[in-house]
């Protein structure tokens, strides 16, 4: 299962520029990420300016994207 189907699935609110997936940082958000982050995934986190809110970015992977493209 992808990291995008499993945080949608636990309800963590996602938001998403192109292809890039922008995650709330909740307790469900931070057990996935972590399951899915490993050596040469680039997963950033930053302060919202819309909410100041921490949240993650998680490059090439929002995947309605892709699947549009398909």
């Amino acid at each position: 299962m992808s990291i995008y189907t499993e945080l949608k699935e636990a309800g963590v609110p996602i938001e998403s520029h192109f292809s890039d997936l922008y995650v709330k940082v909740t307790n469900e958000s931070q057990e996935i990420v972590g399951v899915h982050r490993g050596p040469g995934v680039a997963i950033a986190v930053f302060h919202s300016p819309l909410d100041n809110e921490l949240w993650f970015e998680i490059p090439f992977a929002f995947d309605p994207y892709w699947e549009g493209k398909s």
